[in-house]
C-alpha cells in the first residue's frame, strides 16, 4: 500500500508520542462553547473551586490541544477560563474530551482515554446522592439569602430544618468514602479520595493522633504517594503538630479596639479562652452567651479571653463588641496574617484554651464546655 508523506510524518509523530513514557495528550472539542482559548489548571481545592493555571491552548476551528510531560494521574480543572469549567481525573497517554453539558456555572466534560477518571466519575455519582446534594444546595440557597436579609430567626428556621440532612449526609458519605478507598489504596485516585473528602474534614488535635494518621498515609501503594497530595498531607500534619494540645500556641498578634498592638503571649500567666470570630458569623456570635457565663463563673481568678477576629471593617467589628456586650481582649487580625492555617482552623467558631505557661490545654470548645474544661484547671 502506498503511503504519502504527509501521513508517513503523522504516523511518525504519534508513534513518537506513544514511544515517549513521559508524554501526555489532550485533545479536545469545545462543542457549543464560543471561546478562542482554554485553560488547563491544578485543583487547589475541589470544596472551595479554587485552581491555578499551568497551561493553556488555543482553539482553532473548535479544537485544541494540551501536550504535557511527567504530570502524575491527579484531578484537573478544565475551562475557559480557570473560573468556568470542570473536573476531571488527568489519567492516560491520549485523552480526548469535550463538553457534555454547558451551564453559566460549569461544564461537564465526556473523557474517553482516562481510566481513573471512570472511577472518578461514578464516585462522584454516589456521593452527589450519599449527601443529598440537591436539596442541601437548595438549603443554602435560602440560608444565604436570609444572612444577605439579617434575618436571624429564619437563619435558625433553616439551620434547624437542614441539620437532618447534613448529619445523615455525613454518616452516608463517610460510609462511601472508606468503601471506595479501601479498593484504592494503590493508585492515585485513592490518595485523591483520602485527601480531599476525608483527610481535609479532620482534625489532629493531640501528637498521638498525628502519628497515627502519618502510619495510615504509609499504607498506601507506591502509585498512590506519587502524587501532589502526599506532601500537602505530610505538610498539614507539620502544621497540627504545632498547635496540637500540650504544644505552645502559636503567637497570635493584632490591634485592640484602641489601636494599640496586643499579644496572646500579652497574657501569660492566665488561662486564656482564645476565640477566633467575626462579626459577619452568625454561629460564633451565638456562643457569647457562654464565654459571658464562662466569664462571670470564673471571675476573680486568673482567667481571661481573648477575641481573634478576621474581621476587615474595625466599625462593623466594634459594633459587634457593642452589640453583644462582650466586653474583654479583643485584637482583630491584620490582612494577610496566616494565623487561621498555623492553626488549622478549618471554620468559626474555633475555640481553645491555653495554658498560663502558653501551652495548649484544649480545643473546639462549645457551650458549657467552655465551663467544664477550664474547670479541670483553673483554682
Amino acid at each position: 500500500m502506498k503511503t504519502s508523506v504527509k501521513s508517513f510524518v503523522v504516523l511518525i509523530s504519534c508513534g513518537l508520542f506513544a514511544c515517549q513514557p513521559g508524554k501526555q495528550i489532550i485533545q479536545g472539542e469545545t462543542g457549543d462553547l464560543n471561546t478562542n482559548k482554554m485553560y488547563l489548571c491544578e485543583v487547589v481545592s475541589d470544596y472551595w473551586k479554587s485552581h491555578r493555571a499551568v497551561d493553556s491552548a488555543d482553539v482553532i476551528d473548535g479544537k485544541f490541544m494540551f501536550e504535557l510531560e511527567n504530570v502524575q494521574p491527579e484531578l484537573y480543572f478544565l475551562g475557559d477560563s480557570p473560573n468556568h469549567g470542570g473536573y476531571f481525573f488527568l489519567d492516560g497517554k491520549r485523552i480526548k474530551v469535550q463538553p457534555e453539558n454547558v451551564t453559566e456555572e460549569e461544564i461537564f466534560w465526556k473523557v474517553e482515554g482516562a481510566f481513573l477518571d471512570q472511577k472518578y466519575r461514578a464516585f462522584m455519582e454516589q456521593w452527589d446522592e450519599a449527601t443529598f446534594k440537591q436539596i442541601t444546595d437548595s438549603l443554602d440557597a435560602l440560608f444565604f439569602q436570609a444572612r444577605d436579609a439579617g434575618n436571624r430567626e429564619e437563619m435558625a428556621r433553616i439551620k434547624e430544618e437542614s441539620m437532618h440532612y447534613y448529619d445523615e449526609g455525613r454518616i452516608r458519605s463517610d460510609a462511601l468514602v472508606k468503601e471506595v478507598l479501601k479498593k484504592n489504596k494503590e493508585n492515585s485516585f485513592g490518595m485523591y479520595l483520602y485527601y480531599y473528602k476525608q483527610f481535609q474534614h479532620k482534625d489532629f488535635p493531640t501528637l498521638e493522633e498525628i502519628t497515627a494518621e502519618k502510619a495510615y498515609v504509609e499504607s498506601f501503594g507506591a502509585a498512590a504517594k506519587n502524587t501532589r497530595y502526599l506532601p500537602w498531607v505530610m505538610e498539614k500534619l507539620g502544621k497540627y503538630e504545632g498547635c496540637a494540645i500540650g504544644h505552645e500556641a502559636p503567637e497570635i498578634v493584632g490591634k485592640d479596639t484602641l489601636g494599640n498592638e496586643l499579644k496572646l503571649s500579652d497574657l501569660r500567666g492566665n488561662y486564656v479562652l482564645v476565640d477566633f470570630w467575626n462579626s459577619y458569623c452568625h454561629w460564633c456570635r451565638e456562643e457569647t452567651p457562654a464565654l459571658k457565663r464562662a466569664l462571670e463563673h470564673f471571675a476573680g481568678k486568673n482567667f481571661k479571653i481573648l477575641g481573634v477576629s478576621s474581621d476587615r471593617v474595625k466599625k462593623l467589628w466594634m459594633d459587634a463588641i457593642h452589640e453583644d456586650g462582650s466586653y474583654w481582649d479583643h485584637l482583630m487580625l491584620e490582612k494577610g496574617d496566616d494565623v487561621m492555617d498555623r492553626y488549622c482552623i478549618k471554620g468559626i467558631p474555633h475555640i481553645i484554651l491555653v495554658g498560663p505557661d502558653g501551652k495548649i490545654l484544649a480545643k473546639e470548645l462549645r457551650g458549657q464546655d467552655l465551663i467544664d474544661v477550664p474547670d479541670q484547671f483553673v483554682k
